[in-house]
């Protein structure tokens, strides 16, 4: 057994039977959680993540998706523009405001 586990074991025998019960439950749910994540998300060689993310890129590339962009150096700088999406005025709060009298 490894020290882990008994260390586990060791915890559990000191605690109470019901909080023995919760930490079962929770190990069962962690064991669950585990199975479905290997079910989810199967084992990918970093070759099969290089090969999909090439024909994702090829397949982006056919799409085309900017090619109805007349002037890409506008568009980009468009792009870059800073909006204001509150509509806030741009004052410093520091400075000092006229008095009314």
């Amino acid at each position: 057994m490894n020290t882990i586990l008994q260390q586990v074991q060791q915890h559990a025998a000191s605690l109470p039977l019901a909080l023995q019960a919760e930490l079962l439950n929770y190990a069962i749910y962690l064991e669950q959680k585990a199975r479905s994540e290997r079910d989810i998300a199967p084992e990918v060689s970093d070759e099969q993540r290089r090969k999909r993310l090439a024909e994702a890129l090829e397949e982006a590339a056919k799409l085309n998706p900017f090619g109805d962009i007349a002037d890409p150096v506008a568009w980009q700088r468009e792009q870059r523009q800073d909006r204001c999406f509150l509509n806030l005025s741009l004052h410093n709060p520091l400075e000092e405001q006229p008095h009314e009298k």
